[in-house]
């Protein structure tokens, strides 16, 4: 099982950064902080 977590202050000016980390790690779970 693969877990990331990705920090979402200012998410709107940068969600490609999100779209490539999913893309990247294919992750089972996504912790939003």
């Amino acid at each position: 099982m693969k877990i990331v977590s990705f920090n979402i202050n200012g998410l709107r000016a940068r969600p490609h950064q999100l779209a490539a980390l999913i893309e990247r790690h294919q992750p089972d779970v996504i912790g939003l902080q």
